[in-house]
Parts: structure tokens; C-alpha cells; sequence
């Protein structure tokens, strides 16, 4: 049985608090999170080197593609989770996370098949340097075989969102997160194991993360496999949320490789300063992909409470929180960003200078544009909230023309500054389309529903 008094309603109080105090657990769950790959690649390139560290990073997208189908899918089951507790639909929540449960499975399995059968070929067409080639396989390969242990905590922490629970996970990725500190020091330190060490600290934390979320959720009684079944209504609807979801996250991903690609062109010395960037962006990012969380569920907890009026002040106030807090950060990565380029370079390092000078300059042009971030995150994530996940795919079709297109001309052009650019267009690209979008489709669902009310009242 779920007993709904154990979660969090969003369909009541301020929208501005309700969703801050939801995303602040989110923010700090995502730091720890992303110390992960913040951590792997510090340690890997202070005590290992720069071959090892451009390795870890010629991966970064080709990881991104497998990871994110294992992030994204259980974000989009959530979206019917999170609408039926909106609802007060018990049958239809109970299906709802016992089959998103029973798919996250065979997708977990899935995604390990195709990257043991694919992930050398991969790298070797994005023109992995042939020094760093197999060192980037080992690494990736340990890393997929650690996705199903990933997926255990991605499932349970996406049940525990859409009811209003964002402390669980925070608890969670702070054990990980701090498992995976020590982890790393003793496998690539004392046991001197390497850039493989680093992945195998990696998978083992997320095994500890989803051991935690999966406690929480029996814990607060959210499952219930008792009367388990397969509804194929249920995971037809399911997959017709998370599927476009998912897709966004791959086809991203497949524009990123292409932007990958180009990087490998400049040499490992260039790809060690865009993995060391590219790893704080990871952090850069963090209040967006928290806010996009709790906008989500805010939304879709208010969409099916069939609360409009709350949809959109909490959105309109959300996107103002999330410029004023980019801009923040902006500042603060502009004064400080060499500083934390360097935690990245080995000492001694006989290209140390070139690396910082590369990824303090791509760190800055993304960090002068992140309101756009921000803004495409809360409008693309209200979208879903809405249930309409076929925009936020296509604004990843934006992202990927815009990517492929500036990423093959503008270095003609620019040369180094034209790859750093990429990444800016392909945002602004995609909030051209989000933005008006989430406007139009409100104000549709908005008519729809009085419509229906109306006709049942008449």
C-alpha cells in the first residue's frame, strides 16, 4: 500500500517556494552526483597524466549517449508517476511504477549489450588518438558494465521526485559521492590501478547510491509488487512519455560526438583542456538540471491536480530564479576559472600552461551564455510536465543541427573559439523553439481541460 501522507504535495502553497525548497535537495544531490566525474578526472589527470585524463575525456559524449537513455527513461516514467499522485489515482500509480520498474530492467540490460558490441567502434570513428585509444576503452567499458547499478538508483530516485521526496536521493549521492572519493584515492593512489580504477570507484559508488534510494522507497512503502503485472496499457503510455525523452538525451548525445570528433582533431593536449572544462560545465549545469527536475514535477503534479493557473506562476517565477542564479554562478566561474582548471593538470606537466589556457577558455564563452542553459532547461522541462515530450525531443534535433553545423565550419573560421561557440548556439537554437512552445501548448491544454469541465458541468 503508498501511503500518500509519507510525500510531498506540490499542488498547495507559494510556487516559488515550494519549487526552490524541492530543487535545493535536487542541486546538492546533482553536485554530489557529478563529484563522480569531477573527481575521477581530477585524480586521474593530478596522479596519472594527461593521456589519461584526455582519455577519460574522448569518452565524455559516447558515456553521455549510454548514461543518458539511463537517466532519461525513468525521468520520463516519473512524469506518469507524478501525474497520477497529482490526481489521487492509486490503480494507475501503483501500474505506473511497478511496470516503469519492469522496464528500467530490460533497458539497463540493453544498454550494456549495445555498448560491449559497439563502444571501440565508436571511438575509433570519432578519431580517438591512437595513443589514448585503449585507455578510453577501458575506461568506457568498465563504465557500461556498471549501468544496471546505475540504473537501480536513477528508477528509485525518479519514484521518490514524483512524490515529492528530493532529500532521499540527496542522502544517497552524498554516500556515493563520498564512497567514491575514498574509493578513487585507494585504487588510483595506493593500489596505483590507474585510469581503471577510477571507473571501477565510479560503479561501485553508484551500486552504494542505489542501494540507499532503493531503501528509502520500501522504507516509505512507495512499491507495492504484491499483485505485480505487466499492464501493456500502462507501458504504452509510459514509453509514449519517456521514449521522446529518451531520444532528446541521444540525439544530444549524437550531436556532441560530432563536437567530439572535431576536439580529437586539435590533439590530446586540446582534449585534456575541454575534459577538464567539460567536467566543470558538469557542475555549471547543476542548478539547471535541479530546477528542470523539480519543474517537472511541480508541473505535472499541478497538471494533473488540473491546477493552470499554478503552472504558470510557478514556471514564470522559476525562470526568473534560474537567470538570477545563472548569473551568479557566471560571475563566479569567470573569476575563478583557471583556478579550478588546474586541479585538473598534473604538476610538472609538460603541457600544464596550454591545457589551463584551453580549458579556462571554453569554460568562460559557455560561462558568459549560461542564462540560455538555464532558460532551456526550466521551459523544456515544463513541457514534459505537461506531458508533451515531442517538443523537448525536437529541441534536441535544434541542438544537433546547430551543433553539427557550427562544429565543421565555425574552426575553419575561428579555430579553437569556434568549438567553444558550438556549444552556445546549439542552446540558444534550441530555447528559440522551447520557449514559445511552452507558451502555446499551455495555453491549449488550459482551453482543452475547461472545455471538458464545462461540457461535464452542462
Amino acid at each position: 500500500m503508498i501511503f500518500l501522507q509519507r510525500v510531498k504535495k506540490l499542488t498547495e502553497g507559494e510556487p516559488l517556494k515550494l519549487i526552490l525548497l524541492f530543487s535545493l535537495p535536487l542541486m546538492l544531490g546533482n553536485v554530489f552526483n557529478q563529484l563522480y566525474y569531477v573527481i575521477d578526472a581530477a585524480i586521474v589527470g593530478k596522479f596519472v597524466g594527461t593521456d589519461a585524463l584526455s582519455a577519460v575525456g574522448a569518452t565524455d559524449w559516447l558515456n553521455y549517449l549510454f548514461t543518458s537513455i539511463v537517466l532519461l527513461f525513468p525521468q520520463g516514467f516519473g512524469i506518469l508517476i507524478a501525474k497520477a499522485f497529482g490526481k489521487k489515482d492509486q490503480n494507475t500509480l501503483k501500474l505506473a511504477i511497478q511496470n516503469s520498474i519492469f522496464l528500467s530492467i530490460i533497458i539497463a540490460i540493453l544498454v550494456v549489450l549495445i555498448g560491449e558490441l559497439s563502444l571501440r567502434h565508436f571511438l575509433v570513428m570519432m578519431h580517438t588518438p591512437d595513443e589514448i585509444l585503449d585507455l578510453a576503452v577501458l575506461y568506457l567499458k568498465i563504465i557500461i558494465y556498471g549501468v544496471p547499478l546505475n540504473m537501480l538508483f536513477q528508477i528509485n530516485a525518479s519514484i521518490l521526485r514524483s512524490f515529492g521526496d528530493s532529500k532521499s536521493p540527496l542522502i544517497a549521492m552524498i554516500v556515493a559521492a563520498l564512497l567514491n572519493i575514498g574509493l578513487d584515492l585507494l585504487f588510483v593512489i595506493t593500489f596505483n590501478m590507474g585510469i581503471a580504477g577510477a571507473a571501477i570507484a565510479t560503479i561501485i559508488s553508484q551500486g552504494a547510491s542505489g542501494l540507499v534510494v532503493l531503501f528509502f522507497v520500501i522504507k516509505h512503502k512507495l512499491v507495492s509488487l504484491k499483485g505485480f503485472r505487466i499492464d501493456l496499457k500502462i507501458i504504452k503510455e509510459l514509453v509514449i512519455l519517456a521514449l521522446p525523452v529518451a531520444m532528446q538525451g541521444v540525439i544530444i548525445s549524437i550531436g556532441g560526438l560530432f563536437v567530439q570528433n572535431v576536439i580529437n582533431s586539435f590533439g590530446k593536449v586540446f582534449i585534456a583542456g575541454c575534459t577538464a572544462s567539460n567536467k566543470l560545465y558538469g557542475m555549471l549545469e547543476i542548478c539547471a538540471t535541479s530546477f528542470g527536475l523539480a519543474m517537472t514535477t511541480y508541473v505535472s503534479q499541478n497538471y494533473g491536480a488540473k491546477n493552470f493557473k499554478r503552472i504558470l506562476e510557478g514556471v514564470n517565477k522559476g525562470a526568473v530564479l534560474a537567470v538570477f542564479m545563472s548569473i551568479f554562478i557566471s560571475v563566479a566561474v569567470i573569476f575563478l576559472g583557471d583556478y579550478l582548471i588546474s586541479f585538473f593538470v598534473k604538476e610538472g606537466e609538460a603541457n600544464r600552461v596550454e591545457v589551463i589556457k584551453v580549458g579556462y577558455d571554453y569554460i568562460k564563452v559557455m560561462a558568459y551564455a549560461l542564462s540560455t542553459l538555464y532558460l532551456l532547461y526550466t521551459y523544456r522541462s515544463a513541457l514534459q510536465g505537461l506531458g508533451n515530450t515531442v517538443i523537448p525531443m525536437l529541441s534536441g534535433v535544434v541542438e544537433l543541427v546547430m551543433r553539427i553545423s557550427f562544429a565543421y565550419t565555425l574552426p575553419s573560421v575561428f579555430a579553437e573559439l569556434g568549438v567553444y561557440l558550438t556549444e552556445v548556439f546549439a542552446w540558444i537554437g534550441a530555447c528559440m523553439l522551447l520557449i514559445p512552445s511552452f507558451y502555446i501548448v499551455y495555453q491549449r491544454k488550459k482551453h482543452f481541460v475547461e472545455y471538458e469541465l464545462a461540457s461535464f458541468n452542462g
